[in-house]
C-alpha cells in the first residue's frame, strides 16, 4: 500500500543544503566553529549561559546521566509515558529504569507517582515534557530536593516550548536534554544539547562529551566519558533551521489549530489538548480513540499515514517491571492515541484531505 503522505513533513531548504556544502568545502568536519557558534546562539535564544552540543537526544541524555555520577546501583525515575531513549540512557549506565505513572489526563510525569517510586537508592529523575507538555516541575523540584533527587529534564520533544517559571522548558534543573532530530521544531537531521546554568556542570560536560579529556590534542584522562560530539555540519543545518524559527514555530501552531477546529465535529476521536495558551509548543498532533487500529488503516486505505503510539516502556523485555505496581494510565495511552500526519511544512490542503477521509470513516455521521 503505497504511502502519499507520511506522518511527518519538514523542508530543510536551499539554505540548509548551501550551508552544508560551505562546511564541508571549509573543511569543518569535525566539533568546530560552527558547532560552537550553533551553541552560542542557540543559549542566546533560550536564555541560559551554557549549551553543549552532542551527537543526538539520547547522547545528551547519557552525557547528562554521566557527568551526574549515575551508574551501577543507582535507580533512576522515568515516566512510562516516552520515548524509550530516556531509559536506554540510564540502563547504558548500568542504573536502573524505575517507571512511574503519568497524570490522569495528560502524558506527563505524575509528581504523585514519583513520590510512590521514589526510594532509597533513587539518585535522579528524569521528568519528560512530551509533545512540548510541561511537567508540575515546581512540585516536582520541591519533592525531589526534599529527597536529595537530581532532576535532569528530558526536553527532547520540547523544545521552544514556554515554561510557566519564565522562560523555556529544560532549562531551570541541573540540566535540560534536547534532541534536533528529524521529527523536532528545530532539527539538524540528527543532533541535540544539554543546557545548564552551573560553569562547572558544564565544564565537565564539556570533557565528558570527549572522552573525559579537556584537551584532545595532549589527552590526558580525568573523567569518564565517549564521543558525543556534534559536528560542524549538522551544526550549520541546525543554524539554517534557527534563522526559520518563528516560522517554523507559527506553522507548528497552525497545523494543530486548523486540526483542533476540523476535529470537533468527530465523536470517534477526541484531540489530545497541549496548553498552546500556556505557550506549549504543539510538536504533533495526538488523538485518542478507542477505535484507533481502524482509523489507522482506513486513513491507511487512503495512503494516509498515521502513526500509532509507542508501547509503555514497562512492557519492554530489557527492563525489570515492579510487582504490584499499576501503569493505567499509560496503558491508555498505549492503547488510544495516535499521530496525525503533522509537522510546520504541512499544507492546509493535506490536513483538509485527511479530514475529508476522517469523515468517511464508519461511525462517523459523515459517512
Amino acid at each position: 500500500m503505497k504511502t502519499e503522505m507520511p506522518w511527518w513533513r519538514v523542508d530543510f531548504g536551499e539554505a540548509a543544503a548551501r550551508a552544508a556544502f560551505d562546511a564541508v568545502e571549509g573543511r569543518f568536519m569535525t566539533l568546530g566553529p560552527i558547532t560552537r557558534q550553533f551553541e552560542e546562539r542557540m543559549a542566546h535564544l533560550l536564555g541560559v549561559p551554557h549549551v553543549i552540543a552532542t551527537s543526538s537526544g539520547t547522547a545528551a541524555l547519557t552525557l547528562a546521566l554521566l557527568e551526574a555520577g549515575i551508574g551501577p546501583g543507582d535507580e533512576v525515575i522515568v515516566p512510562d509515558r516516552t520515548w524509550i531513549a530516556t531509559a536506554h540512557a540510564v540502563l547504558l549506565l548500568g542504573a536502573t529504569p524505575v517507571f512511574a505513572d503519568v497524570e490522569a489526563d495528560r502524558p506527563v510525569l505524575d509528581v504523585e507517582a514519583f513520590k510512590a517510586a521514589a526510594g532509597p537508592r533513587t539518585r535522579a529523575v528524569l521528568p519528560v515534557h512530551l509533545n512540548g507538555r510541561a511537567v508540575d516541575m515546581p512540585a516536582l523540584r520541591r519533592e525531589a530536593e526534599q529527597r536529595g533527587i537530581l532532576v535532569i529534564e528530558d526536553a527532547c520533544q520540547a523544545l521552544f516550548s514556554r515554561s510557566q517559571e519564565g522562560g523555556y522548558l529544560g532549562c531551570h534543573s541541573r540540566c535540560g536534554c534536547f534532541s534536533l532530530s528529524i521529527g523536532k521544531a528545530i532539527s539538524s537531521g540528527q543532533g541535540g544539547f544539554v543546557t545548564t546554568h552551573d560553569g562547572e556542570i558544564a565544564r565537565r560536560l564539556v570533557m565528558a562529551r570527549t572522552h573525559g579529556t579537556s584537551d584532545i590534542t595532549m589527552a590526558h584522562w580525568e573523567m569518564p566519558g565517549g564521543n558525543f560530539r556534534m559536528w560542524d555540519l549538522p551544526a550549520a543545518i541546525a543554524l539554517t533551521q534557527l534563522d526559520l524559527l518563528e516560522k517554523r514555530t507559527a506553522d507548528l501552531h497552525r497545523v494543530y489549530q486548523r486540526y483542533q477546529q476540523a476535529l470537533r465535529r468527530f465523536a470517534f476521536l477526541e484531540l489530545l489538548p497541549v496548553r498552546t495558551e500556556l505557550g506549549e509548543l504543539p510538536l504533533y498532533v495526538e488523538c485518542m480513540s478507542r477505535e484507533r487500529a481502524r482509523i489507522v488503516e482506513h486513513l491507511a486505505a487512503a495512503g494516509i499515514q498515521a502513526r500509532p503510539y509507542y508501547a509503555n516502556l514497562d512492557t519492554a523485555p530489557q527492563f525489570s517491571r515492579r510487582a504490584g505496581v499499576s501503569y493505567a494510565r499509560s496503558q491508555k495511552y498505549a492503547d488510544e492515541c495516535f499521530v496525525l500526519p503533522c509537522g510546520p511544512d504541512r499544507g492546509d490542503d493535506e490536513i483538509d484531505r485527511v479530514i475529508e477521509v476522517l469523515s468517511t470513516f464508519p461511525g462517523s455521521d459523515e459517512a
